[in-house]
């Protein structure tokens, strides 16, 4: 009888997880699976949005649909009268927005993804400089289709590179976050590659400037505790390059008077990888001296960055809903126009071990 009842069992599991995965390729076959959308504007203040999906078993190959009206479920409806099957948007992966979108404002566009209940927290989003339909209709040397493609090219370098961690939700929390302005990664076709140009600053929802390629590395250090793979910097005797980095950053605010200041210091440990001429490691001061410089380097471009915040008037950094929490009055109208008078202090502490090789 036991026998029995534990082949049953057996054969009932098989049956149920076969019908499952019989279920599951079929919803798969039937359906178009947006994988990819570009937001951009229109002619008579309309939406333009263009849609990527995989053709099924054909590698990286993907079809493509575009459209304009007045509403984001509008183009998917019309679009979707030129498709052999219904639109999907589970498994959407990334979310992308002109430049010329952004600056007009991307409000509506961006509450129709988090209104959407189909969309997860896998998704990315990010800007686009150029055109949507030349960046999903390209072909690149991988063999991903694009929206993969863009979706793993922001997955690693946020992983271990100079991108803040991110997504939609993460995002939204930061979007509408009293005391913090909205900041995503800046993407660019060139060729036959897709390049992560910078970081996108908002003035509520509006593109206002960017953070500049060099200088992504600074803003992730400040913003977060993070690893990453390697960078370079010049010191007065030698290009070097280290690797191993682990970056730690704490902020201390005083209040004086119902106003602000900020103590921002970074802890950032590395190793040596290479150095672009022979220098003798063994000698402790010719570490130090390396140290000295990554060290001066850092604070100075971090306090460039704080100035270009302030000339800009965003606060990526979310001080003011640091000061927010330390300050029951807090006001935002009031941290707006006192912020760019509000002392920030940066101070680096770097400790480098003498390892890796010498070029």
């Amino acid at each position: 009888m036991e026998k029995i009842k534990s082949k049953l069992i057996l054969i009932s599991c098989i049956t149920f997880f076969s019908l499952t995965g019989c279920l599951q390729k079929n919803i798969i076959d039937d359906v178009q699976l947006i994988q990819g959308s570009v937001f951009d504007v229109a002619k008579g203040n309309k939406v333009k949005v263009t849609f990527v999906c995989p053709i099924q078993k054909k590698g990286n190959k993907v079809q493509v649909f575009e459209g304009s009206a007045n509403a984001v479920k509008q183009v998917k409806a019309d679009t979707s009268l030129e498709s052999s099957q219904p639109f999907a948007s589970g498994q959407m992966r990334v979310a992308l927005y002109t430049i010329r979108l952004a600056k007009k404002g991307m409000s509506t566009s961006f509450d129709t993804l988090l209104r959407d209940v189909n969309i997860g927290n896998a998704l990315y989003v990010a800007l686009l400089e150029g055109n949507g339909t030349e960046l999903l209709k390209g072909k690149y040397t991988t063999s991903y289709n694009v929206a993969i493609y863009i979706k793993k090219l922001l997955e690693h370098n946020m992983e271990t590179g100079p991108l803040p961690t991110d997504n939609l939700h993460v995002g939204a929390f930061r979007y509408y976050q009293e005391g913090q302005d909205y900041y995503i990664p800046i993407l660019k076709k060139h060729g036959d590659k897709i390049n992560i140009t910078g970081i996108g600053l908002f003035k509520k929802d509006k593109y206002i400037g960017k953070i500049a390629q060099k200088d992504m590395f600074i803003f992730k250090g400040l913003l977060e505790k993070h690893k990453l793979d390697s960078h370079e910097f010049k010191t007065d005797s030698a290009y070097v390059m280290i690797n191993n980095i682990r970056s730690v950053p704490t902020y201390d605010i005083k209040i004086k008077n119902g106003k602000p200041s900020f103590f921002i210091h970074v802890h950032l440990d590395a190793r040596i990888q290479e150095l672009s001429k022979q220098i003798n490691l063994e000698n402790n001061k010719n570490t130090k001296n390396i140290e000295k410089n990554v060290q001066k380097q850092l604070d100075v471009q971090a306090a460039k960055l704080i100035k270009q915040f302030k000339s800009l008037g965003v606060d990526p950094l979310g001080l003011g809903a640091k000061y927010k929490h330390h300050y029951r009055p807090f006001k935002l109208e009031e941290w707006r126009q006192m912020y760019k008078d509000v002392p920030i202090h940066i101070k680096y502490t770097v400790n480098i071990t003498n390892s890796g090789v010498i070029e």
